[in-house]
């Protein structure tokens, strides 16, 4: 598949994962040297400062995230020619989040990074893993080495 197609499919056409990752945002300086991560998902409730365009040192709140848009901050509105407001969606890479909502208790252990994986599975002995199983997926009966009774 050429480059370019598939360049454009990841940004204008991506899948739900890919396009979770592209909310994210870089830390100021001090979250950086706190939770030791460059970026971070931006979620309702984290103040961040504006870096770029026509907003830019502009602070808040993010008010809304829509994946396809991008972010809503509170103190970013227009106004139309009839006096009406509306909200102006800002792209995360743009933001730098200055305080994290902390809110969610499971967002909060993934950032310090003390969520438990889940436990490896039990190791099987090397000799259970070699034998195949019967038809009905029981185990193999041993052999004891005697002959049936009536062969020998």
């Amino acid at each position: 598949m050429k480059p370019s197609k598939i360049r454009n499919r990841t940004i204008h056409h991506p899948s739900h994962t890919l396009r979770s990752k592209m909310m994210s945002s870089h830390l100021s300086a001090d979250l950086r040297k706190n939770h030791h991560t460059r970026s971070i998902r931006v979620v309702p409730g984290d103040s961040v400062k504006i870096a770029r365009g026509e907003y830019r040192d502009v602070t808040g709140k993010v008010d809304k995230v829509d994946p396809s848009k991008g972010v809503v901050i509170s103190g970013t509105k227009k106004e139309k020619m009839a006096g009406q407001k509306f909200d102006v969606y800002i792209h995360p890479s743009n933001l730098l989040v200055t305080a994290l909502n902390t809110d969610d208790k499971w967002r909060t252990k993934k950032i310090k990074g003390t969520i438990e994986s889940p436990p490896p599975p039990s190791p099987t002995t090397k000799k259970e893993a070699d034998e195949p199983a019967d038809d009905d997926g029981a185990a193999p009966k041993k052999e004891t080495g005697e002959a049936p009774r009536g062969e020998q």
